[in-house]
């Protein structure tokens, strides 16, 4: 199955009052989303970054010394890294840790989309996860609760909204993905309980 896409929700967020977010952060979402392909920094092209990421409206409460600053500290993290032209530009790319760094803050900006219209279908997500991948488990566990998932056995949740993307996201990213299974059920009995949950009629 496809992953589900991330960008436009890093762009939501970056568009957004991010007042309280971590710079660093904001910097890795304006790279990922950035509409330029590359962002060039030199010494005297340093500009260039910063005007980037004053595109979006949650970077504008940032200093230029601030975004110059986390630019070289994701360097040094290992988030970026700059690859030389043969124009001896220094261009800036995301690394796989800063890639991983980004779609772990995305799995926490993650919501199921509620469709103004149920289609009277449920989905049941079901895994059978080896315990030697606990952490992943239970991280799975952790954020189908923070979706506001329905504990219908151990290890069944059910979401009545389509969330099949977003929870191969999530698994997926904690290295669990062929254990989890998403299933599609026409009616569940009783299922009252469920109805209360999520507030349907």
């Amino acid at each position: 199955m496809k992953k589900y896409e991330y960008k436009e929700r890093l762009k939501d967020f970056l568009n957004s009052d991010t007042k309280g977010a971590k710079i660093a952060v904001v910097a890795l979402c304006v790279l990922a989303v950035a509409s330029v392909p590359i962002i060039v920094i030199g010494v005297g092209a340093l500009g260039n970054a910063v005007q980037v990421f004053k595109m979006f409206k949650g970077s504008k409460e940032y200093s230029n010394k601030q975004i110059s600053s986390v630019i070289y500290s994701m360097k040094r993290q290992k988030l970026i890294e700059y690859i030389y032209d043969k124009n001896g530009k220094t261009i800036v790319k995301i690394t796989k840790k800063g890639e991983s760094r980004l779609r772990a803050f995305d799995i926490d900006l993650m919501k199921i989309n509620k469709p103004k219209r149920w289609d009277g279908k449920w989905r049941l997500v079901m895994f059978d996860i080896p315990m030697r991948f606990t952490k992943g488990r239970e991280a799975l566990r952790h954020h189908l609760k923070e979706l506001n998932f329905f504990q219908f056995q151990k290890s069944a949740w059910v979401c009545p909204y389509p969330c099949e993307d977003e929870i191969i996201f999530i698994a997926d990213f904690f290295g669990i993905g062929k254990y989890v299974e998403v299933l599609t059920a026409e009616s569940i009995l009783r299922d009252e309980k469920l109805k209360k949950h999520f507030h349907l009629s």
